[in-house]
């Protein structure tokens, strides 16, 4: 019977472990040999066993499952793959401009680094790629799956937020490079996405997917520093937010939310409290009890807006085009918002005081702007140009801050060829096989 064993890290001493997950991940996959007889004891549904109870069975009970389980970790783990499916180029995630310095930083969430490159860079068409200036990443900096980035427009920090895999936010030195430490780093909520920082009030602000929450911190805060406050609750309509971006002339913070959303049951109704004060409730901490999907949005918020507050406004509805809308970015001068909606393949325009189902000022869309599954967005007030980071095309654009429809970037740099597609592989956590078309289905 053939079959094939999945290896988590975390399982062995001698795996292939990654010491900042703090939690099994899937490594490798690989064909066992082919052995004469049944290497599974199958059990029909109605023979009332369970898996556990049919290895123990099998092995001679609960000890022998577990020597037998080792036994052939420990195997496997001394084996190299059959084949690797990865994506050999940087996959542009997020991207934040430091027009001081005149660079601008990208997270790489396929290879879990943040680059950085000369503002004015522009890869040739047959170009391969644009090599960094320099590039952060290594087991000593805690960046796995870096979704977003912020620059201290002071100081030249970078911070960089990991989103599914390493709960913290190192922040590094503007000169960092390679496996450098951070310089400090901060314990943050599993699934933070987005980050905006106030620097008037020196605070920062991080969207919590799963909890559907906004945590604020100290702009010092580090290690396990408690949150100065939380905006979470039904009537606050987030749901699955991503992007955040802050307008501090005049007070007020944009949300973007996917629409997946659950309730969880509260302390009092059965649920656990949080298990930390001031942080939003996780789902380690309770119970979700329903889960729904609403339509997209942009929800806006006082910045000192705390608890289960609700909205001063949302932009929701069909005419707005909203799509998983991933990144957000604020021009107070102008009175826009910028919107980068991954699924749709479009940067939606509007204007900062919209509400309700409103159709965008302008679109960027189309083959020419080489905008494919946009997942960051960032606005350079001092140069009046509009930067998307492309997931789908190893590709970071840049536009005249007032670039509408199929309109080419001013500038683009590259990660990979210019024709070689993106095969966009972000967390692969599910996979399938469809035996019909000889087909692996992977979930990411």
């Amino acid at each position: 019977m053939a079959a094939s064993w999945g290896l988590l890290s975390g399982t062995i001493g001698r795996g292939p472990v990654s010491r900042n997950f703090g939690r099994e991940r899937l490594v490798s996959s690989v064909r066992l040999p082919e052995l004469d007889g049944e290497m599974c004891l199958m059990q029909p549904a109605s023979a009332g066993m369970t898996l556990a109870a049919a290895m123990q069975q099998a092995s001679g009970g609960e000890a022998g499952a577990s020597r037998a389980n080792s036994g052939v970790v420990e195997e496997v783990a001394k084996r190299p793959p059959v084949r690797i499916l990865r994506d050999t180029a940087s996959a542009y995630s997020g991207v934040a401009v430091d027009p001081v310095r005149n660079e601008v930083v990208i997270a790489d969430e396929n290879q879990f680094n943040l680059l950085v490159y000369d503002r004015l860079e522009n890869t040739p068409p047959n170009a391969r790629l644009s090599e960094p200036k320099r590039i952060i990443g290594g087991e000593e900096t805690f960046l796995e799956y870096t979704c977003s980035v912020y620059i201290d427009p002071a100081t030249g920090e970078i911070y960089g937020v990991n989103n599914d895999t390493m709960n913290w936010v190192p922040v590094f030195s503007r000169d960092a490079k390679g496996n450098a430490k951070p310089s400090r780093k901060l314990a943050t909520p599993h699934t933070t996405f987005g980050i905006a920082v106030d620097e008037q009030a020196r605070e920062m602000f991080f969207t919590i997917q799963d909890d559907h929450a906004v945590v604020v911190y100290k702009k010092t805060a580090q290690e396990d520093d408690g949150a100065l406050r939380s905006l979470q609750g039904p009537h606050t309509m987030l749901a699955d937010p991503h992007g955040i971006a802050i307008d501090e002339r005049a007070g007020l913070i944009y949300i973007t939310n996917w629409g997946s959303s659950n309730e969880r049951l509260t302390p009092e109704q059965g649920g656990a409290g949080p298990e930390k004060p001031n942080w939003p409730l996780g789902r380690d901490n309770n119970i979700p009890s329903s889960g729904k999907f609403q339509p997209p949005s942009i929800a806006v918020f006082s910045k000192g807006a705390t608890g289960d507050t609700p909205p001063l406004r949302v932009i929701q509805g069909p005419k707005t085009q909203l799509n998983w809308p991933t990144s957000i970015a604020v021009h107070p001068d102008r009175g826009e918002i910028f919107v980068a909606n991954d699924t749709a393949d479009t940067v939606t325009v509007y204007r900062s005081d919209s509400s309700g189902d409103v159709v965008p000022l302008r679109v960027l869309k189309g083959p020419r702007t080489m905008i494919k599954n946009p997942t960051g967005v960032a606005v350079d007030l001092k140069n009046s140009e509009l930067w998307v980071a492309n997931f789908g095309s190893h590709t970071a654009t840049v536009f005249a801050i007032d670039a509408a429809g199929n309109a080419p970037p001013l500038r683009a740099i590259r990660s990979g060829p210019i024709d070689q597609p993106a095969p966009m592989l972000g967390n692969p956590h599910t996979v399938a096989f469809d035996s019909k078309r000889e087909e692996l289905l992977v979930g990411n």
